[in-house]
C-alpha cells in the first residue's frame, strides 16, 4: 500500500509539472521558498540627530545609533576605512551592518547592478522625477528585465529609491527606521533573506542634493544569475524627420544604436507625460495638434539604463506643420 502511495504521488507530480508552464512554476517557486523579512514593528523615527538641518553623514550615523538602541542593536561598528569610501560603499557597508546585526546574511556587491541603480538615478535626477517608474524606460522590473543577461536568472528582485542629503547613512536611516508611510517596504528589501546581491548607485542632484538608487536581487536556481561586464557607454541617438507633401503630417524616426542593445526607445510631446509614444516611429498629425510652438524630445535607453536624448522644435499654425 505505502509503495501504490508514493507511485500515484510520483504521477501527480509529473502531470502537475507537465501541465504547468515555466513562468508559472517560477512564480510559484518564488512564492514558496522566497522567506520574508521579519517582522515586527514598522518604525516611524524623525532622525535624532537632524542630519537633515546640520550635520550630514556624520549625525545621519548618530541617528542610526539612535534608532537601533530601540530595537535593543549596539552601535554600528564601522570598519576603520568607512569615511574613506566612497557614497555607494558606504551605503553598502551600512546596509550590511544592519544585517548581520540581526543575524543576517551580509549582501554581496554586484557591478551589473550598480550600474544599472547608478544610470537609473542619473535617471531621476536629468529628468526631474522621483518614482520606481521611469518616464523613458518603465517599472524596475522592465528595467532589469531588459538586460538579458538578468532576465530569467532572478527569483525575486526589489528596488529602494532615496533623495537625501546625507545619500549615504541618511538614506539607510530612513529606509530601516523612517519608512512607516511606505509600510516599510524598503525596510523589509533591506531585511529580506531571500536577497544575496545587491547593487548600489549615488548621483548628485535633485531637490534633495542627491539621488540613490539599490537594485537588489536574489538568483534563480535553476538558471543562476552570474552578473555580467558593465556598460557605461551611453546610446547614439540621431532624430530625423520628414514633412508630408502637404505639410500636414510630420514623419519622425529615431536612429539609435548602442555597443550592447537599445532597450527602449520613447517619444515626449510638449514635455514628460505628454502625447507619450514609444517605437523607432512617430508620425504626428497637425490636426490633432494645438497652434503654436512646439518641442518634441525622444530618448534612447539601452540595457543598463544609460540613455541618450534628442530634441526637435516645430510650429503649428492653420493645420500645418513647419520648423521652428
Amino acid at each position: 500500500m505505502r509503495y501504490l502511495f508514493l507511485i500515484v504521488v510520483l504521477l501527480l507530480a509529473i502531470l502537475v509539472a507537465v501541465a504547468i508552464p515555466w513562468p508559472s512554476v517560477q512564480q510559484a517557486f518564488t512564492a514558496l521558498i522566497t522567506p520574508g523579512a521579519p517582522t515586527g514593528a514598522c518604525p516611524a523615527l524623525p532622525p535624532d540627530p537632524d542630519y537633515y538641518t546640520s550635520g550630514g553623514e556624520e549625525a545621519a550615523i548618530e541617528a542610526i545609533n539612535h534608532a537601533r538602541t530601540d530595537e535593543g542593536l549596539p552601535a554600528l561598528h564601522l570598519p576603520d576605512n568607512y569615511w574613506q569610501l566612497s557614497l555607494p560603499q558606504q551605503q553598502f557597508t551600512l546596509v550590511n551592518l544592519e544585517r548581520t546585526s540581526r543575524g543576517l546574511a551580509p549582501l554581496g556587491w554586484d557591478d551589473t547592478l550598480a550600474q544599472i541603480a547608478t544610470a537609473y538615478s542619473r535617471q531621476m535626477v536629468d529628468l526631474g522625477f522621483f518614482s520606481h517608474i521611469s518616464p523613458i524606460s518603465g517599472d524596475f522590473q522592465a528595467r532589469l528585465d531588459a538586460n538579458p543577461q538578468i532576465n530569467g536568472h532572478y527569483r525575486t528582485i526589489g528596488e529602494n529609491i532615496a533623495g537625501n542629503p546625507a545619500p549615504a547613512a541618511g538614506a539607510v536611516y530612513e529606509y530601516l527606521y523612517n519608512d512607516a508611510t511606505e509600510q516599510c517596504a524598503h525596510r523589509k528589501n533591506i531585511l529580506n533573506p531571500a536577497f544575496t546581491l545587491i547593487g548600489i548607485g549615488v548621483v548628485p542632484g535633485g531637490p534633495w542634493h542627491a539621488m540613490s538608487t539599490q537594485e537588489l536581487l536574489a538568483s534563480n536556481p535553476f538558471d543562476p544569475y552570474t552578473g555580467a561586464p558593465t556598460d557605461t557607454a551611453a546610446p547614439t541617438l540621431h532624430l530625423s524627420s520628414a514633412l508630408n507633401t502637404t505639410a500636414t503630417s510630420l514623419s519622425l524616426t529615431a536612429n539609435a544604436s548602442d555597443n550592447v542593445g537599445i532597450a527602449c526607445i520613447t517619444w515626449y510631446l510638449d514635455g514628460l507625460g505628454q502625447h507619450a509614444h514609444k517605437g523607432t516611429n512617430w508620425v504626428l498629425d497637425a490636426s490633432s495638434l494645438a497652434p503654436g510652438l512646439h518641442h518634441l524630445m525622444v530618448y534612447a535607453v539601452d540595457d543598463s539604463q544609460n540613455y541618450a536624448s534628442a530634441a526637435l522644435a516645430f510650429t503649428v499654425s492653420d493645420g500645418h506643420i513647419a520648423p521652428a
